[in-house]
């Protein structure tokens, strides 16, 4: 492989952001298992939801949620993507769809969480 085909992945800040964000994820899944399953009697209902999700910091740790996990997934994905693929076309095309499909999950996610309402 030539120089000019060689893309830095993201070296020690990409090894860095992979580690800090999966013990971030392990924390908030664990914090999300704590909630939802072990407090109010381990009913999970659509009114133990509607109230929690009211409330704005539910809202800002389920949006850092989904920031983080989409952030650490898209990204190791984009690892192992650079792993295989030596061709610059289509390194091109696997960042676009990778980054498209980021933002439309990202999109959907937060278009359910922040204008979240109870509908009874």
């Amino acid at each position: 492989m030539d120089q000019s085909a060689q893309v830095n992945s993201g070296g020690a800040s990409g090894w860095l952001f992979q580690r800090v964000s999966g013990i971030a994820l392990v924390l908030l899944i664990l914090l999300h298992f704590v909630v939802i399953h072990f407090t109010g009697g381990g009913e999970v209902s659509y009114s133990r939801v509607v109230t929690r999700l009211s409330l704005p910091f539910w809202k800002v740790i389920d949006l850092s949620f989904l920031t983080l996990a989409l952030a650490h997934g898209l990204y190791g994905l984009w690892l192992i993507a650079g792993d295989y693929l030596n061709r610059g076309w289509m390194r091109i095309v696997v960042f676009f769809v990778l980054s498209i499909g980021g933002i439309v999950l990202f999109t959907l996610g937060a278009i359910t969480i922040i204008p979240f309402a109870a509908k009874f």
